[in-house]
Parts: C-alpha cells; structure tokens; sequence
C-alpha cells in the first residue's frame, strides 16, 4: 500500500495515537464466547515452559495457541501473574468503573447500570483530534472466577466491536495468575494497521493493569497523558 505525499503528515499523526486506542482492548448482552475458556485446572494450559518460567519472573506472555494477528476478529491471549491472591484481584478487578484510575486514556465514565452479575459502563476517550464513545456490557461469574465483556448493541458505538474476557487461578503463595484474551475493531480504522498495534497496545495496558493490582489499588494515573 502507498501513499501520496500529502497524505503522510496525516498518517504519521494517525499512526502514533493507534497504540493508544489499543488500550480499549483492557475494557470490557449476551457472552461474546461459545462457552467459557478452559485453561486447566491450574490454568497453565497452553503455555510453554519457558512462558511459564516468564510468569515467575513477573514477565507477561503471550498464548502460544493465540491468533490475534492472523485475523481482525480473532482474540489476543496473554497470562500475567499479580502478586496478590486471587480474592484480592477478584476484587480490584470486577470494580471496572475504576478503570479511569489506572488505564489514563479514559477521560470519563458513566455507569449506566449496576449489579452484582451485570454492568453496563459508557466509556469516553480522546485520541488526539478523535473522541470515542461506547458503552461496555461486563459481565461476572464469581464461582468460576470469570468476567467477559462485549459492546452494548444498543447503543451507537464508535467501535465495530469490543470483546473479551478475565479468569482467575491461584498462583503459589499469595499469587492470582490471570488468563486474558480480547479482541477490538474500530470503525473505519483499516484491519491492516489494527494488526500492527494489536499485540502491544494490550501488552501496554496489562503493565498497567499489574502495576495497580500488585499496589492493591494504589497505583493511579494523574489524568489524560496522550
């Protein structure tokens, strides 16, 4: 694909804000999934023995059966390990309207409805000269430590789609490990350059996700920083 030379001021503008609109990947109706995500028992399955050596070193990693880059509809799968029990980031992350505290991109967020097993969250960004509006149907399975999001169909969102899922294990002593996989279409937004940024606008936004559940909740962000 080539460009005209007017068009490159554009694109370099465009390409550096695309690894932050990557972070939408971190957010959560019906389940986006044919049925809930089968790790193993201990939820080691599909890794690797040195992604499992990566985990122990705080690292995160990626699926080896993942095939987020294959397909713009296809699911990004990584693993990281919290230095918090699983009860802990059970806690810290089913409070998802506090996503604006940790993941800086976020400039506002309404709750739209509450409950115990379902919510549904506007989420407002900018992204350079963009703003983003779309509304996030997250929904909890706390007996198999599960929660899945998808777009509310409702509502007139700036996304083409938005999906995902956590499951929790124990992990050693005092550990959760934290099985993730996601997916993110933007409207208008060509899949060729969704490809590019996919795999590391997720792997940005799990650090931050770390860095505020291993502080148990104290980690903030000081506010829209693009």
């Amino acid at each position: 694909m080539s460009l005209s030379p007017s068009a490159m001021p554009f694109m370099r503008t465009f390409m550096r804000s695309i690894p932050l609109v990557f972070f939408l990947l971190m957010l959560g109706g019906q389940s986006p999934f044919a049925g809930m995500p089968d790790f193993g028992p201990d939820g080691l399955s599909g890794l690797t023995e040195e992604q499992r050596q990566n985990l122990d070193k705080g690292k995160i990693v990626f699926s080896t059966t993942d095939t987020g880059a294959q397909g713009q509809n296809a699911l990004i799968e990584a693993a990281v390990v919290f230095n918090v029990p699983l009860q802990e980031t059970w806690r810290l992350l089913s409070k998802t309207e506090d996503q604006i505290k940790y993941l800086k991109e976020i400039y506002e967020l309404n709750i739209i409805k509450t409950g115990s097993a379902l919510n549904i969250q506007e989420f407002k960004l900018k992204i350079a000269f963009l703003d983003i509006v779309y509304r996030v149907i997250h929904r909890f399975d706390e007996a198999n430590q599960y929660i899945y999001w998808s777009m509310d169909p409702s509502f007139d969102n700036d996304l083409e789609d938005l999906r995902g899922f956590w499951r929790f294990y124990p992990y050693g002593q005092g550990k959760c490990l934290a099985r993730y996989g996601s997916n993110v279409s933007i409207r208008n937004i060509p899949s060729w350059i969704e490809a590019i940024f996919k795999k590391s606008g997720v792997k940005k936004s799990l650090l931050a996700v770390k860095k505020y559940v291993d502080s148990g909740g104290t980690y903030l962000v000081s506010g829209l920083d693009i």
